[in-house]
């Protein structure tokens, strides 16, 4: 029986509180379930990290363990963590080698049977690990489960849903990634499977999660948990967004290293698209500037677009360099 929502800390943004606080109740998790290890690898998330941190107390996290991992952040990041400390069974603020290293020196400190990281600025719906560790525990030898998901805005409004299916995650699928690409924060795994495809490669600083979830999908069967796990929060600040040519760059290198060879070509192909995009609009906004428009902004403009070209320009040749002819 679900029971009375304990009460959270006071917030201290009122723009962390989320939607479903009001009226939530907590679903006790059976004794039996085994526990999770989340590792949450951060670095200047302040603006983000309450609200990620309230999500996970939606859900009953006895058995649990939340492991933080702060890069040594100079904003209010632990400022926010000390709020909710008492909540954090690891707390670690150093300066690390990026997200992959924090993540594996997280995991190196993890103890349950379950694992998983969540980004500073992704939540977890609640009481979606009780399910999750209820399909470990239902499914002997499970080794990796994965939930639906939503991809949001910053205010939480619905971008779109990734609703899978058994068929949509074995390995020949998920090579085509940007197809049919996981929502990172959905997916969980046993100890086995990390020690067995772990760490994340330390060289990857944007589809790391995507090496690790094909090496896992060459070896194991992914359970599907048919309901939504998790929200994966696109914003302006998301590295995956700011810096899309070289997420799609190293994700076709990440290909190419699971035989991926003709995927690796389809995410080239966003690539030179990205690519051509951004020519196109420079050019017309150089063809508008003539038109008698604020010319200072344009060049602004402009100036940023360029930027963006040569990002995707050397991004492209990088990654044709390392392809097999």
């Amino acid at each position: 029986m679900p029971r009375a929502f304990p009460m959270l800390p006071e917030p201290l943004s009122a723009t962390a509180v989320l939607p479903f606080e009001k009226g939530f109740r907590l679903e006790k998790a059976d004794p039996d379930l085994p526990g999770v290890s989340i590792v949450i690898p951060v670095w200047n998330a302040g603006p983000f990290l309450e609200r990620t941190i309230r999500s996970l107390l939606m859900n009953d996290l006895a058995g649990c363990e939340l492991i933080l991992m702060d890069g040594g952040s100079t904003d209010m990041t632990m400022q926010v963590v000390e709020h909710y400390r008492e909540h954090f069974t690891v707390v670690v603020s150093e300066r690390d080698e990026g997200q992959s290293d924090a993540i594996n020196k997280g995991m190196a400190r993890a103890k349950k049977p379950i694992l998983t990281w969540l980004n500073g600025d992704d939540l977890i719906l609640p009481n979606r690990l009780k399910v999750v560790r209820e399909a470990f525990r239902d499914r002997p030898g499970t080794k990796v489960v994965v939930g639906n998901a939503y991809l949001t805005e910053l205010d939480l409004t619905p971008i779109h849903r990734f609703n899978y299916a058994p068929e949509r995650l074995t390995f020949g699928k998920l090579l085509n990634y940007t197809m049919h690409h996981l929502v990172q924060p959905s997916v969980f795994f046993s100890r086995e499977a990390w020690q067995a495809c772990g760490p994340v490669k330390h060289e990857l600083h944007y589809a790391m999660d995507a090496d690790l979830f094909l090496s896992m999908a060459g070896r194991f069967a992914f359970e599907h948990v048919p309901v939504d796990v998790a929200y994966s929060v696109y914003h302006s600040e998301c590295k995956t967004l700011k810096k899309r040519a070289e997420s799609l760059a190293e994700l076709a290198l990440v290909q190419t290293m699971h035989g991926g060879f003709k995927e690796a070509e389809i995410t080239l192909g966003q690539l030179v698209a990205l690519y051509n995009e951004t020519k196109a609009r420079a050019e017309a906004l150089e063809a508008s500037a003539g038109a008698g428009n604020d010319v200072a902004l344009l060049h602004r403009k402009l100036n940023a677009m360029a930027r963006e070209r040569r990002h995707a320009r050397d991004a492209l040749l990088s990654a044709s360099a390392d392809l097999p002819a």
